[in-house]
């Protein structure tokens, strides 16, 4: 089966007559769109550069060719969408950067100490290992993730993180024995 060309389900259309639309509906209905994107929960930046991408989208889509029977309908979607993953975002946001955020350093006395110990050890691992150390119990993520991060089988990455740990605890015990 042929698809059907452009050409048939929308008139050929110049770039003059697309911009004209798209103005069009950016002049009667800007302020609206704004207002409805703040509804929805957006800072009035936020909703202007909302509001401006869903009319640069709706330009692309004209100039694509495909044949939009409500604009206006269009664009109030395209900005409830891009106001939704919006919030996804943040919200993916405040979930990462607790993670992210530098560890307290008002640790005090020998547990301290022995955990810049433990962490300098790790640093002089080979770079699978500590990279695996790293994210297994810095970052606390599975086996899994870790091998979809690092490039290697879940089994890989438990093998990587127990090789890991018995080089530390050798390295650990002979400074212990000898410190």
């Amino acid at each position: 089966m042929q698809p059907i060309p452009a050409e048939v389900l929308r008139p050929i259309a110049t770039a003059e007559a697309d911009n004209a639309i798209v103005t069009e509906l950016h002049e009667l209905h800007g302020s609206a769109l704004f207002d409805f994107v703040r509804h929805l929960g957006l800072a009035d930046a936020e909703a202007a550069d909302a509001v401006q991408e869903a009319l640069v989208r709706l330009w692309r889509e004209f100039r694509r060719g495909t044949a939009i029977d409500s604009p206006l309908a269009w664009t109030y979607r395209t900005c409830y969408r891009l106001a939704m993953q919006h919030h996804r975002w943040r919200r993916q946001m405040s979930r990462l950067l607790p993670r992210l955020a530098p560890r307290s350093t008002e640790y005090a006395g020998p547990e301290s100490s022995d955990r810049v110990t433990v962490w300098t050890a790790v640093d002089s691992l080979p770079p699978r290992q500590r990279h695996v150390v790293y994210l297994h119990y810095a970052s606390d993520l599975p086996f899994e993730q870790i091998a979809r991060i690092v490039g290697i089988s879940p089994s890989g990455a438990r093998t990587h993180a127990s090789r890991g740990l018995a080089t530390l605890r050798s390295q650990l015990s002979a400074e212990e024995v000898s410190g």
